[in-house]
C-alpha cells in the first residue's frame, strides 16, 4: 500500500509539475505574440503622397473682396499642402463670373490641379469651354490665371463661334473668349 501511495504522490507530482510547464509555456508565447502587436505597420508609402484632405463631390469659390470670380465643383478634390497644390478628378466643372456676378464662361475638364498658392488652375484632358454666346473651345489642356483672369493654352485647340470655326496650336484668351489670340492657325473663317 505505501508502495501505490508513493507512485501516486510520484504521479501527482508529475502531472502538477506537466501543468505547470504548460500554463509558463502559453504564457511567454501570448507575451511573445504581443510584442509586434505594440510596433506600427511598416509601409512602402512616402507620406507626401498621400493627401492631407480629401473630399468627394465638392464645390470650392474662389472669390477676392468679396466678388466670386469662380466655382469649381468636382467628384473627387485632393490637397497636398506640402506639394502646394490640390488635385481635381472626376470631371471638373468651372464657372467664371465678371465683376457683377454674373457667368461669362464654363470650363469642362476630366482632370486638373489647382496652385494653392497662385490659386491658378488647370484644366486636362478632354477640355471644353463655353462663353454665354455660345463660343465653345476645345483641347486637351487650359491654364486659367486667377490674376489676370486669362485663360491660355499650348497644345492644339478649336474654337467654334456663331461666325468661324477655327483650329491651331496655342491660344490665349480673357475668360469670357472674347478675345482672344490663335498661335499657329488653320481653319476655315
Amino acid at each position: 500500500m505505501e508502495t501505490k501511495l508513493i507512485n501516486l504522490n510520484k504521479s501527482a507530482i508529475f502531472f502538477h509539475n506537466f501543468i505547470y510547464i504548460i500554463v509558463i509555456l502559453i504564457l511567454i508565447l501570448s507575451f511573445i505574440s504581443c510584442e509586434n502587436k505594440l510596433e506600427p505597420p511598416q509601409t512602402d508609402l512616402n507620406s507626401e503622397e498621400i493627401p492631407n484632405q480629401e473630399s468627394w463631390n465638392s464645390t470650392v469659390v474662389f472669390s477676392d473682396s468679396g466678388h466670386i470670380k469662380a466655382i469649381l465643383k468636382a467628384g473627387h478634390i485632393a490637397v497636398f499642402n506640402k506639394k502646394g497644390y490640390t488635385l481635381v478628378d472626376s470631371n471638373a466643372i468651372v464657372n467664371f463670373y465678371n465683376k457683377n456676378g454674373q457667368k461669362v464662361s464654363t470650363l469642362h475638364g476630366k482632370r486638373g490641379k489647382v496652385l494653392d498658392r497662385t490659386k491658378d488652375i488647370e484644366i486636362y484632358d478632354s477640355v471644353v469651354a463655353v462663353n454665354q454666346e455660345g463660343s465653345v473651345l476645345r483641347t486637351e489642356k487650359l491654364l486659367w490665371d486667377n490674376k489676370s483672369q486669362r485663360v491660355s493654352t499650348d497644345v492644339f485647340i478649336n474654337i467654334k463661334t456663331p461666325n468661324e470655326e477655327i483650329e491651331g496650336i496655342g491660344f490665349e484668351s480673357d475668360q469670357n473668349l472674347k478675345n482672344y489670340t490663335i498661335y499657329e492657325v488653320t481653319g476655315t473663317f
